[in-house]
């Protein structure tokens, strides 16, 4: 897009101390310090990596870094939200899970500090040994009863939280069926527990309702699903899923990661969205890095089957427990969500429903989303990159998802709209936007 004009005609762009937008790279950062040599071969592989996944990595990475395409790891010099300082300057931030905008938050701030100072930065070991504290008590209790379930059980992330409810609780002689689309850890959940199991067509309960039909000498029928899918952005069907389960006697797995604080009057996730009674849900896990702003993950189910994987899932038992601070900001981001959650998912979805529109209107390819996640689908890895090198250039974070991450044609930008962006920062990622469309929406 020679002659272009850029943002910087229109965005104030804040550098580093002597630093000028002359002396500024405008492209993204090599995170591996000159390793890659541009216009190079890629490295040869050491013995002990050599694989056909790890030539395709090495390849890609060198001809990622030649092109000054790689914009994934970037470094963020301060705290994450709508603008962040990254190489030398202030950029917008399109790729944040900070979708309720609790970043920075002063309550939980505090919260975390209060944590250091009573508890330590440290638990000296394992929940089941010496590393249950108070906090951990308090956040199950908090979550347990914001879930409406019985117990809950505080992870050390949401990749644990499902490795160890499908190491656990399913067994090889269960039948699991899963949305094809399914997040990746508990993919890897069902690999590691040697779990056989069936991808039904995302979010077609007719296509789920065909195995259900199949007869079956399983003990138990598992249905795994998500709230909200994190690479569509759409909404599961979940009254038409409790309702097969019903139909089939059959129990429900579902990860809110991306649903929990978002989905909902009051943020409680799908089920509060649609209606349904958390008692028709027999598991629930989640993140605790996504509306609420810390780390780890939660189980809540009921009260036997949160006892019997606090003493059986290696998962939990092998694992180190939540910091005091990642539990503390995780307590008092859902006493937050308590509180300003109705007007902070309002806020979040009218800015979603805006920008949505408008990459529409621009011709962009949104799919199926309908919440704060927008992927705009380019189908080509090579225009995708070259759109999120642009979009840098132009003072824009928006990460590119490409091959193996998503199939071969799928390949796009995934966007996530938060309740802190302003609508004039909205307006400026539109202009960016329309200023691409030679490099996205080309058929070349």
């Amino acid at each position: 897009m020679p002659n272009s004009p850029t943002l910087f005609q229109r965005l104030p762009v804040v550098t580093a101390q002597n630093t000028t937008i002359d002396q500024l790279s405008l492209k993204p950062v090599d995170p591996f310090h000159g390793y890659f040599k541009p216009n190079h071969a890629a490295p040869e592989l050491d013995s002990i990596i050599q694989s056909r996944s790890a030539f395709r990595w090495f390849r890609n990475i060198q001809q990622m870094i030649s092109k000054g395409e790689y914009s994934f790891q970037q470094t963020m010099s301060g705290k994450s939200g709508p603008e962040v300082f990254s190489n030398n300057r202030t950029m917008f931030m399109l790729s944040s899970y900070d979708y309720l905008g609790l970043v920075g938050h002063p309550y939980i701030e505090a919260a975390t500090i209060n944590a250091i100072k009573n508890f330590g930065t440290g638990t000296g070991g394992a929940r089941m040994l010496a590393g249950t504290n108070q906090l951990h008590r308090q956040l199950e209790k908090k979550i347990a009863t914001f879930k409406g379930k019985p117990a809950a059980l505080a992870c050390s992330s949401g990749y644990m939280a499902n490795l160890a409810v499908i190491s656990c609780i399913v067994q090889k002689k269960d039948r699991v069926i899963i949305d094809e689309l399914t997040h990746r850890s508990l993919i890897d959940a069902l690999y590691m527990a040697q779990v056989p199991f069936q991808k039904f067509k995302h979010n077609n309960a007719e296509h789920l309702k065909s195995f259900l039909e199949k007869p079956t000498d399983a003990e138990k029928t598992f249905i795994i699903i998500e709230g909200i899918y994190s690479m569509e952005g759409d909404i599961c069907v979940l009254p038409e899923i409790v309702a097969l389960k019903k139909a089939y006697n059959a129990y429900i797995i579902l990860d809110e990661s991306h649903s929990f604080g978002l989905l909902g009057k009051s943020g409680k996730g799908v089920d509060e969205h649609f209606g349904i009674s958390p008692d028709d849900i027999d598991i629930y896990t989640s993140a605790l890095s996504k509306s609420i702003p810390s780390g780890g993950g939660f189980i809540a189910a009921s009260e036997q089957a949160i006892i019997y994987l606090q003493h059986a899932a290696s998962a939990f038992v092998f694992s180190s427990a939540m910091s005091p601070m990642n539990t503390a900001a995780a307590l008092a981001g859902v006493e937050i969500l308590e509180k300003e959650g109705p007007e902070r998912i309002r806020k979040l979805f009218e800015n979603a429903d805006y920008l949505r529109r408008n990459l529409k209107r621009l011709g962009y390819n949104v799919g199926v989303s309908e919440s704060a996640i927008i992927p705009v689908i380019i189908g080509h890895t090579e225009r995708t990159l070259q759109l999120s090198a642009k979009l840098y250039e132009l003072g824009f974070l928006a990460n590119p998802v490409i091959f193996p991450a998503i199939p071969p044609g799928g390949d796009r930008l995934r966007l996530c709209v938060t309740a802190a962006q302003s609508k004039y920062m909205l307006d400026e990622v539109i202009y960016a936007f329309s200023l691409c469309t030679e490099i996205a929406l080309s058929k070349d």
